[in-house]
């Protein structure tokens, strides 16, 4: 086994070797794949803030609002993001490059608008009453989840142009996400001891604006990260051409791998409904007190947080050696066995405290063991490669509205479903919140804990029919091969001989249009640097 010592000296020569040069036959340097991680981190940041407010179940219980509101709120505002999406995604099709780029300038600019959207929707007045609380609640938190879709989307964008190399792409991915999950799982963490705390005093909303500004300042600083971040990307002269939206929209309905893809997520959007109510189990659950509970919680979500983790450092490998598609049903069978387990327990069939925190978080776990949000772009980045192929053009904007507007507006849609059980059954989340158990009418711990178990079997269904839908993708590694033959084909108007990997990278810099010709000058110099340094090491 070799010396630690000479093994943590040659990571760290790696390193500053690696620092502002990339490895060879590669694009990415070390700088810029830190500077790419730590932007991204910024954008979940202020994703979080939002999310600690308005999600379809938070929305009732932090504003005090009857429960369908909650998702009507989301439908309104994922339909308004579907034409928000069209349109933004026909300006990003048609924008030119600029010194920061095509599409981080987007990104920069939608960030601190998203963060002040933010802010002000988690600042609710006091005292109010339950017709202004509603009309405050629609207008702040629909145009705060319009424009945070439009900076999710593009920032998601970002791992199919940071490099033209699809394995790069994963290998830098998998460890970026890690960073990117930091924030929420430290939101999760801190989440709840900030709520109890200020449950203590009466004043639990005052929790969420704490949270909000910290945030959203926190988010947009790191944010300003991605401007030392590099797009790379293939161009063919067609790709260069103005496309009209309806020209758009009906090329990509013919991309199939999207249109499958698409299906299985719609079809598959219910497929973590009972995580929707997690916060609320561990506060009737995991203690005696729901200030015990909220703390038990939060603290287990450094578990539940990292649960993607493993796979999200195993990606490289995964996609390495398995079709997406396989990774993708793998991860989701897994996932609904979990759910399956703890439907035929039963929340209320475990005992109250350390047990049910225990079991439940097992099984939450086992249920969120996947990396999906980490694959989806790098699929979507290969969906792109294959529109271009397709049509000559790369369509990332309209593939988009597919793969997360229309989607996210199907989801919408499906949580009418809980909503409707939740209305039925008369379980309010407003009816637990700034309360202590002993505060709450008779059975309403046991009409949450039947409508726990309701949303467990919906999952269930939903997480087996993106499995079936998903049988059907075809864009496998073999085809997907021949799309990036016949690309760099094009790009260069040559056939690109199979030389040696440096020479590759070469020919990749010198063929992408939107690459300075200063930077294929660096890469050539950098690669005589690695002979030289490789030639010393054989000596």
């Amino acid at each position: 086994m070799k010396n630690p010592i000479l093994l943590a000296k040659d990571l760290i020569g790696k390193g500053k070797k690696y620092w502002k040069t990339p490895p060879t036959g590669k694009f990415l340097t070390l700088k810029e794949i830190l500077f790419f991680g730590g932007g991204g981190l910024g954008i979940n940041f202020i994703s979080s803030v939002i999310g600690t407010v308005i999600t379809a179940s938070q929305i009732p219980e932090f504003y005090g609002i009857a429960v369908y509101h909650g998702v009507i709120i989301f439908i309104i505002a994922s339909s308004a993001g579907i034409f928000a999406q069209l349109g933004f995604g026909k300006i990003l099709q048609n924008a030119k490059h600029t010194k920061l780029g095509k599409y981080k300038p987007f990104i920069l600019f939608l960030a601190p608008l998203v963060g002040v959207l933010a802010v002000i929707a988690s600042w609710l007045p006091q005292n109010l009453n339950s017709t202004t609380k509603i009309i405050f609640a629609y207008t702040t938190s629909v145009p705060t989840l319009v424009m945070l879709n439009l900076l999710l989307n593009t920032f998601n964008m970002m791992p199919g142009i940071i490099s033209p190399n699809q394995q790069e792409r994963s290998n830098v991915w998998a460890p970026v996400n890690i960073i990117l999950n930091l924030a929420p799982t430290l939101f999760g963490l801190l989440k709840g001891y900030v709520r109890a705390y200020y449950l203590g005093k009466g004043q639990e909303y005052m929790a969420f604006r704490v949270m909000g500004i910290v945030g959203v300042i926190l988010g947009f600083a790191a944010t300003t990260m991605l401007i030392k971040v590099q797009e790379r990307v293939y161009e063919v002269s067609t790709n260069k051409e103005h496309v009209k939206l309806i020209d758009g929209l009906k090329q990509v309905v013919k991309n199939r791998p999207l249109m499958i893809l698409t299906l299985a997520l719609i079809l598959g959007s219910l497929r973590v409904c009972i995580e929707t109510s997690s916060e609320l189990v561990g506060r009737l659950r995991y203690g005696t007190t729901f200030e015990e509970g909220l703390k038990t919680f939060s603290s287990l979500t450094l578990i539940t947080g990292f649960a993607a983790t493993p796979n999200m450092i195993l990606l490289p490998l995964l996609t390495k050696k398995f079709n997406n598609k396989t990774i993708m049903i793998g991860w989701q069978i897994l996932n609904t066995c979990a759910y399956i387990i703890l439907l035929i327990v039963g929340y209320g069939n475990i005992p109250v405290g350390t047990t049910s925190a225990l079991v439940i978080t097992g099984l939450r776990f086992m249920a969120l063991f996947n990396a999906v949000g980490s694959l989806l772009p790098l699929m979507l980045a290969e969906i792109y490669d294959y529109q271009q192929w397709k049509t000559g053009k790369r369509l990332e904007g309209f593939i988009q509205t597919f793969a997360y507007a229309i989607v996210l507006l199907a989801t919408q849609f499906a949580m009418l479903i809980p909503a409707l059980i939740q209305t039925n059954m008369g379980f309010t989340p407003n009816d637990y919140f700034d309360k202590e158990i002993n505060q709450l009418r008779e059975g309403k711990i046991a009409v949450a804990l039947e409508y726990f178990d309701i949303a467990l079997l919906l999952s269930i269904i939903s997480g087996v029919l993106f499995i079936i839908v998903m049988l059907f993708y075809n864009l496998d590694k073999k085809k997907y091969a021949v799309v990036v033959a016949e690309l760099k084909a094009k790009n260069v108007n040559t056939e690109i001989s199979d030389q040696a990997e440096n020479e590759a990278g070469l020919e990749e810099l010198k063929s992408s249009e939107t690459i300075d010709i200063n930077e294929v000058d660096a890469y050539e110099q950098n690669n005589e640097k690695d002979k030289i340094s490789e030639a010393e090491d054989v000596n």
